[in-house]
């Protein structure tokens, strides 16, 4: 079915941009779950790379450079005004949260003896990556800064605020600019663990 939105900014000669928002999303997704909702303010580039499970969701004025490969599991949620960017892997596992105003940035500068600026010449500057995963069950509070090559393990939780710049133990709670671990989140019960675990299939992975 053509999309008469972006004819139309075709036809006057415009810059292009809204087939990469919201819904106009789906059918460029390399994967798509069920009931997955892409509010309309949410835009992607790279949509082509991404992968999205069952139910999750993205709220608007989220951007995300789905880079070399997005993954984002069942029942995660991406809230307002969350940047993912830089190129490389994100991947963000089951019944994750990402608070409002974070930046997930997966590429930084190589600042000594070099430009830190893009378009320039090669050799005149240089891009370093470093993918980021966020394991089952993390929680990130609002305004945090998640830096390349960190995975926040299982169940962690991020204060908000917070400066990730290392691996996040399983399970630990952090808080700090850096980040430092100031206690341990208490695992679900097993009465809670059932409930989960009855009305929805979470064998089925990427």
């Amino acid at each position: 079915m053509k999309n008469p939105f972006k004819e139309r900014n075709n036809q006057n000669g415009c810059i292009t941009g809204i087939e990469m928002m919201g819904d106009n999303l789906r059918d460029t997704l390399a994967y798509v779950g069920k009931d997955v909702v892409l509010y309309p303010l949410c835009k992607m580039i790279r949509s082509e790379n991404a992968y999205i499970d069952d139910y999750s969701r993205i709220l608007d004025n989220v951007f995300i450079d789905a880079g070399k490969q997005l993954k984002i599991g069942k029942h995660s949620m991406i809230t307002w005004n969350v940047i993912i960017e830089g190129g490389a892997k994100t991947t963000i596992g089951d019944r994750v949260f990402i608070g409002p105003g974070t930046c997930v940035l997966t590429s930084t500068y190589q600042v000594h003896g070099l430009y830190s600026a893009e378009f320039i010449p090669n050799g005149t500057h240089n891009i370093m990556y470093g993918d980021i995963v966020f394991e089952d069950d993390s929680y990130v509070g609002a305004n945090c800064t998640i830096l390349p090559g960190v995975r926040i393990g299982e169940g962690a939780v991020v204060g908000a605020g917070c400066v990730v710049n290392k691996d996040l133990e399983p399970w630990g709670i952090y808080v700090g600019l850096p980040c430092r671990r100031i206690g341990s989140r208490e695992k679900p019960s097993k009465e809670v663990t059932y409930e989960l675990m009855k009305d929805v299939d979470w064998s089925k992975h990427f």
